[in-house]
């Protein structure tokens, strides 16, 4: 009797610490998760506050624990921003001041220009 109290207690603790366990791995890989969003923001180039406006649902000082440790690595090597590719890369000023070479003046303005559109004449109606 007292070899199976025994065994039906440590059985017994044996599945409620595998629960623990489970509980601890979803813990553990929601902060993963954030750390990995922040590295990701950092590394893009992205700014802490942007970073944390695009994932809301994911807790801050876990995107700022990523976003920080991603910043002294690249600082350390020496690494440059690696710009995203869903966003165009920015035109700098410059840019936006003198056309292109390839473009000529009179062409960008003649594309601006919309064509008339055509009125159909409708017939008139029989009373």
């Amino acid at each position: 009797m007292a070899l199976l109290r025994t065994f039906c207690l440590s059985a017994a603790l044996i599945l409620s610490l595998s629960g623990c366990e489970q509980v601890n791995d979803q813990l553990n890989k929601q902060k993963l998760v954030g750390k990995a969003v922040g590295a990701g923001c950092r590394q893009s180039g992205r700014s802490l506050e942007d970073c944390y406006n695009r994932n809301s649902k994911v807790a801050k000082p876990d995107i700022f624990a990523g976003w920080k440790e991603m910043s002294e690595y690249m600082q350390a090597k020496k690494l440059d921003v690696i710009p995203p590719q869903d966003q165009p890369p920015t035109e700098t000023a410059a840019d936006k001041a003198e056309p292109k070479a390839s473009e000529p003046a009179a062409a960008s303005t003649a594309s601006a220009v919309r064509p008339a559109k055509k009125t159909v004449a409708k017939a008139p109606a029989k009373h």
